[in-house]
């Protein structure tokens, strides 16, 4: 009897450090990137984001056609722009495309952009803006 009630405190415990060690999903992470979603007949949409040191990249996602042309532009933050940003889409899509120049994207879907600190530079952290074009 003494032995089933141990080890039922150690699995209690067990799967009780497993839960602490999970780590809240923070916008703008990999695992939780921030969606951006543009109002019924809206061609851009702005939103902010910060890196750090502790978080270089942020990620947003966005939903597009085929076809469709994106636009990145971004402000603030000593982002890394060049050689390109880099966006993940469809059927395993990746590229990196060039700040404020359109792109043609590929397939119906899901796309990724991610943005990196740029840690080459002074001042590479902080606050940005990045607005999304989609015509």
């Amino acid at each position: 009897m003494m032995r089933v009630t141990v080890l039922a405190a150690l699995s209690m415990a067990l799967a009780s450090f497993g839960e602490a060690q999970a780590a809240p999903c923070r916008p703008g992470d990999e695992a939780c990137p921030v969606l951006l979603k543009m109002k019924p007949g809206a061609i851009s949409i702005t939103a902010t984001g910060s890196v750090s040191g502790e978080r270089p990249n942020f990620y947003f996602q966005f939903a597009a056609r085929a076809g469709q042309r994106m636009t990145i532009h971004t402000e603030g933050g000593g982002l890394k722009t060049g050689p390109g940003i880099p966006i993940a889409g469809p059927n395993g899509f990746q590229d990196a495309v060039d700040a404020d120049t359109p792109f043609r994207l590929p397939a119906d879907g899901a796309y990724l952009i991610t943005l990196h600190a740029n840690t080459m530079a002074d001042g590479p952290f902080g606050r940005f803006e990045m607005t999304l074009t989609i015509k």
